[in-house]
């Protein structure tokens, strides 16, 4: 029998983390949320992360286990804690982030066994926001540099992880960029006028302009852009399909992005058409944004949509 990895579908790199709240600490690191969404849609899914030598890194740990999460590759780090995000919550319910650093997940070691596995696999995912090191910026170039899985950039334009230069070199080597409808607008001002500063309107028609301002400067065929409730675009090869987002009633975001990824992903590596893809996608986050918490457990109705995927 072949080992594990070999056997796994899709490859996320990144953050592994707890979100510190007044009402407690909850798992996420949108990585590691992709990765429990690819393994509740159907698909096998590993992570490549870090966690520190201590109990929050034994208790993530755990939760990833529970999750059905392949944690093969989520490496110990000798000195450096486990992710943590500090989350303040003013009189008027407005939150503040403190994503602390250095942590372990800065420092992710690849084992040279895990680059071959990646290497095998149907899709591979990377954040921007695990590259605020360079250590890690390296290491994602190295598996970007691999031929064999579809390449996944999930940009998040997120103060003061900001780098719009490193951001473009490496959406140079993905296949695919996934963001919002704000960050597609930033990146499209700053390849025109080195400015991030977001146009005013970001309707479908500025949406496709700064599309394809991005591809043209990136050489990125496949630009998906998340638009809230407006559901989604995807800029193809020169076309821009939509998709409108099922109205539900939104109880909590966190989450929906990364569960759309995880649609898209197995989608746009699978047989299903485009439209078809992004339409689940949709289906799928809006989801996860009707419910509580990042992971909820999807009904069989959404899981279905993606066994022919």
């Amino acid at each position: 029998m072949a080992p594990v990895d070999m056997l796994t579908e899709f490859y996320s790199f990144g953050e592994i983390l707890w979100d510190c709240l007044p009402s407690g600490r909850h798992p996420g690191g949108a990585p590691f949320n992709v990765t429990a969404h690819l393994v509740q849609l159907g698909a096998s899914a590993s992570l490549l992360s870090a966690i520190g030598n201590d109990p929050l890194g034994e208790e993530i740990l755990q939760v990833a286990k529970n999750k059905g999460v392949n944690i093969e590759f989520v490496g110990r780090h000798a000195t450096l804690p486990t992710g943590t995000v500090l989350v303040s919550v003013d009189q008027k319910g407005n939150a503040t982030y403190e994503i602390v650093e250095p942590v372990a997940w800065d420092e992710i070691e690849v084992p040279a066994e895990a680059a071959t596995a990646v290497g095998n696999a149907r899709g591979f995912i990377f954040g921007s926001l695990s590259c605020r090191s360079p250590r890690n910026i390296g290491i994602v170039r190295d598996l970007l540099s691999l031929p064999g899985p579809l390449k996944f950039f999930d940009v998040n334009l997120r103060p003061p992880y900001v780098d719009p230069g490193t951001i473009l070199k490496l959406a140079r080597q993905a296949d695919v960029l996934k963001l919002n409808h704000e960050e597609v607008g930033k990146l499209a001002a700053y390849i025109r006028t080195g400015d991030l500063t977001c146009p005013p309107s970001m309707d479908t028609d500025a949406v496709a302009e700064a599309a394809s301002i991005l591809a043209e400067a990136t050489d990125t065929t496949r630009i998906c852009v998340t638009r809230a409730e407006d559901g989604a675009a995807l800029w193809d090869n020169g076309d821009l399909i939509t998709s409108p987002a099922p109205h539900v009633e939104v109880k909590d975001t966190v989450g929906a992005g990364d569960s759309f990824m995880a649609g898209l992903m197995i989608g746009l590596t699978g047989v299903a058409d485009v439209q078809r893809v992004l339409e689940n996608a949709c289906r799928v986050g809006a989801f996860v944004a009707s419910q509580n918490g990042a992971t909820p457990v999807f009904p069989p109705e959404i899981v279905q949509l993606f066994q022919e995927a």
